[in-house]
């Protein structure tokens, strides 16, 4: 299951207008700092509305020049996959029926039960609007962003994103405090519900499981077929999580003029960026995510 149409015009939209980009038919044009534009078919988007076989005739067409586009490599068997590369871990919701007590007992894996369990007595959960809500979202893409050694893109980004796909905010609060202890955005593209960006404090009370069951409850109440739980390296902490939660990874394909390893490509920049003072990584960020066409 891949994205609508609507939902990756809606996508390039907003990111052209946000860093100013210019669009050249499906692709958006990303300038590069020290090369050529590159013609991008989406910066941000994990796959698109593309299979393998039109993405490839679609760079045929594109005469030599630098371009990317990301699919998604349906049918793939996740014991075949490599570790370390790039892949997105999804729910099958319709496998289930939209039945939360069989996704909790035949989906997730004892220790993500055991988790959820503790923290469901320390953490609430609500659906947050208007600024209370961003500010909660914000607060944990900060956190998130930085402790992973990723530039964190501006956050009129992800507002525009919110407003223009109808996203919901999914904030835990610890009970005792009203703290945030974790906040993802949850977008929804027909049968699809994908949460692309999330983030959680790290405590014992596990506050980021309490985050991923929220958010299959949310997408089995809105009786979605599939719940995108995000990209993450395939074997690293964050796809065990996600795989402790019933959810089955599939590679992300980079058809481009030079394919490369998203993680490999990046993890030395990210090392570098962590080690950077605070005030530096806020201010170059959102300019620095201008001229990532693969980001």
């Amino acid at each position: 299951m891949r994205l609508g149409p609507d939902f990756v015009s809606t996508w390039r939209s907003v990111y052209a207008r946000v860093y100013r980009w210019r669009q050249e038919g499906r692709f958006a044009v990303v300038p590069s700092l020290f090369r050529s534009p590159v013609l991008s078919y989406l910066p941000g988007l994990n796959y698109s509305d593309l299979e393998i076989a039109e993405a490839e005739a679609l760079s045929r067409e594109l005469g030599g020049r630098r371009f990317h586009i990301r699919v998604l490599g349906e049918g793939t068997p996740e014991e075949s996959l490599p570790d370390g590369i790039p892949v997105v871990s999804r729910l099958h919701l319709a496998d289930y029926g939209h039945d939360l007590d069989a996704v909790w007992r035949r989906g997730l894996r004892h220790r993500a039960r055991s988790a959820v369990r503790r923290a469901r007595g320390r953490y609430e959960v609500s659906e947050e609007t208007g600024p209370e809500g961003f500010a909660a979202l914000w607060a944990m893409l900060v956190l998130a962003f930085g402790r992973h050694g990723s530039p964190l893109p501006p956050a009129a980004l992800f507002s525009s994103l919110l407003s223009a796909l109808d996203g919901r905010i999914l904030v835990v609060r610890d009970r005792a405090t009203g703290e945030v202890a974790a906040s993802a955005l949850l977008l929804r593209d027909g049968p699809l519900a994908w949460a692309p960006w999330g983030g959680a404090r790290r405590s014992p009370g596990c506050p980021a499981h309490r985050l991923y069951w929220a958010l299959v409850e949310q997408a089995a109440a809105d009786r979605v077929e599939v719940l995108d739980f995000g990209r993450s390296r395939f074997g690293g902490g964050s796809w065990r999580i996600k795989r402790n939660f019933g959810a089955a990874a599939l590679p992300l394909l980079s058809i481009a003029d030079r394919p490369r390893n998203l993680y490999r490509k990046y993890g030395a920049a990210q090392r570098v960026w962590r080690g950077l003072p605070t005030g530096v990584t806020r201010r170059a960020a959102p300019l620095l995510c201008r001229y990532l066409a693969d980001y």
